[in-house]
């Protein structure tokens, strides 16, 4: 049996682990649809919300917004994303980190939501027009 060098591969998560890449950070971030978010800092929580991801993004430019249900995240406002898994339910969730606080998301299940959001009535065409992403 050939053994395998290592030093070519890429990392593999499984459920937990930190994300450094702004493509991964926009592949596990781009799925999500309804979230609670929690914001933390080092004197701990500081603001709570659910909204629904209308985009995830990695551009220079826009920033990222969560507000009034609506959350809109731009990877490059992040240092590194962070996987933890609730041992109670097994399921995982997200925290963002910049240097001065840290973002946490858990995924809702849509069908839980009273409200089901049309994707296409609210369009956010006008808020990336002309904006290219980055890779």
């Amino acid at each position: 049996m050939q053994k395998r060098v290592e030093s070519g591969l890429v990392a593999c998560f499984v459920n937990d682990g930190i994300i450094y890449q702004k493509k991964d950070m926009l592949r596990i971030l781009s799925d999500l649809l309804f979230v609670k978010y929690e914001q933390y800092d080092s004197s701990g929580l500081k603001k709570t919300g659910e909204g629904r991801v209308f985009r995830v993004y990695n551009n220079a430019t826009n920033s990222s917004i969560l507000m009034n249900g609506r959350i809109y995240l731009n990877v490059n406002s992040f240092e590194y994303l962070q996987i933890h898994t609730d041992p109670n339910t097994n399921t995982s969730y997200f925290e963002l980190f910049t240097p001065d606080f840290s973002i946490r998301i858990y995924p809702l299940d849509a069908e839980d939501k009273e409200v089901q959001w049309q994707m296409d009535t609210i369009s956010d065409k006008d808020f990336f027009e002309g904006e290219q992403e980055e890779d």
